[in-house]
């Protein structure tokens, strides 16, 4: 059943790389195609140290890169973006028309009012290895949160997998979306690079060199403070490999068919055209 879900779907599955002026990955998200639309999380959306996105699509084996295509980060959200970068859903929409004659397959979403707690779930998402991962479990739980229904499940995954479809393996249905939460851990991490963030640019603005027995005292502060950002990032990659909650697709169904957005976008495309080139 499962070797035959992949078979079907994971070519509307995507990687997304956010990465910054120096061209290192900033943060990693899973999309995926429904009708002209890719379909995310909502936090790609609010990266204020993003220059550009990159968008890769795989083969069949999950790691082969079919399609990429690279955009400059400011025309991504002006662009693709579709609707408002924030929502009580989590998600983020973009605009995929642009890859109809390249990528036509796409998921459905289901019709189903309900998402049932024991119900057999898969989720397909971008790996840690430049690849596409598989995962099932089961619901476990729902809740309400602002209005919207979560789901709750027993599948350990990535950071990676936020923005993933939540799939039902019987209908080859998208169910759910998964989301990512500002928990504690997300919280705290993003204290410290801000804290590290302010202390380099102090240490920057020292006029005066510190120097003891040959050594830049300021130039090793600068260091230590970049090494502590970089620590922190790996210990926060590693402690959020665990369930990200999803939500039901109610949401997601109601905001696709909305014709304000497609108004919206066929004015929008007929004044100005994209600049970035697929590979």
């Amino acid at each position: 059943m499962y070797k035959n879900l992949w078979n079907e779907i994971a070519g509307t599955i995507c990687r997304l790389e956010l990465r910054g002026d120096m061209g290192y990955v900033l943060e990693t998200y899973t999309g995926f195609k429904v009708k002209s639309f890719v379909v995310t999380s909502q936090e790609i959306f609010i990266n204020e140290k993003a220059t550009d996105v990159t968008i890769t699509f795989y083969a069949n084996d999950g790691y082969t890169e079919e399609l990429k295509f690279t955009i400059d980060y400011s025309e991504f959200i002006e662009e693709l973006r579709v609707g408002p970068g924030s929502n009580k859903w989590g998600f983020g929409v973009i605009d995929a028309d642009f890859l109809s004659d390249k990528r036509q397959k796409s998921l459905i979403m289901s019709s189903s009012e309900d998402v049932e707690v024991g119900q057999e779930i898969v989720v397909l998402g971008s790996g840690s290895k430049n690849n596409l991962s598989l995962c099932h479990g089961i619901v476990t739980g729902k809740y309400v949160d602002n209005g919207v229904v979560k789901i709750q499940h027993d599948i350990t995954v990535d950071c990676s997998f936020a923005g993933a479809p939540i799939v039902d393996p019987v209908t080859q249905k998208i169910i759910g979306v998964l989301s990512e939460n500002d928990d504690p851990i997300a919280l705290t991490y993003k204290q410290i690079q801000e804290l590290s963030d302010n202390n380099i640019l102090r240490l920057k603005g020292v006029s005066e060199k510190l120097i003891v027995d040959d050594i830049d005292i300021v130039q090793v502060l600068q260091v230590g403070q970049q090494q502590i950002k970089h620590l922190s990032k790996v210990l926060y990659n590693s402690a959020r490999v665990k369930g990200i909650d999803g939500c039901e697709i109610k949401g997601l169904a109601t905001f696709l068919e909305s014709s304000d957005h497609i108004e919206k976008r066929i004015k929008r495309f007929a004044v100005k055209s994209l600049s970035f080139q697929i590979e």
